[in-house]
């Protein structure tokens, strides 16, 4: 039986590089399905404006969220897999204080980081792949 790639891959002859997509599920399904061999990166845009919706209101300063969202993508911005791991221990020992903001790192760690979303979106990963700076879905 012939895949929706064997016959779409003659009609168009490339393989992508790298695909950028938001975190919807059946798009992620899809793309896997014609396009095996392609990588699909998560969209940042969507990753921060899903974090500002969920934790923004949990800070009492728009000062405190911004160091918050900073440090997030600081996380994002590591260039390799050690300085991740560093970024992302500083980041969950910070954000451990309250309440409020250990559910905001927890929601940004179990949400955004988990493994098979973190290779998608932090830079130590993605850097892998030819995307051209690209890391959201708009233009």
């Amino acid at each position: 039986m012939k895949t929706i790639f064997n016959l779409i891959h003659p009609l168009i002859g490339l393989i992508p590089g790298s695909i950028s997509t938001d975190c919807d599920s059946a798009l992620r399904n899809a793309i896997s399905t014609v396009f095996p061999e392609s990588p699909t990166l998560l969209c940042l845009w969507h990753a921060n404006k899903n974090i500002q919706q969920h934790c923004k209101r949990k800070f009492t300063s728009a000062e405190a969220y911004d160091e918050f969202f900073q440090a997030w993508l600081g996380i994002v911005r590591s260039p390799d897999v050690p300085e991740y791991g560093k970024r992302l221990r500083q980041f969950k020992s910070k954000y451990s204080d309250t309440l409020e903001h250990k559910e905001c790192a927890t929601y940004v760690c179990n949400t955004w980081l988990k493994q098979g979303r973190r290779e998608a979106l932090v830079q130590a990963w993605t850097n892998k792949y030819p995307h051209f700076g690209t890391t959201v879905t708009s233009r």
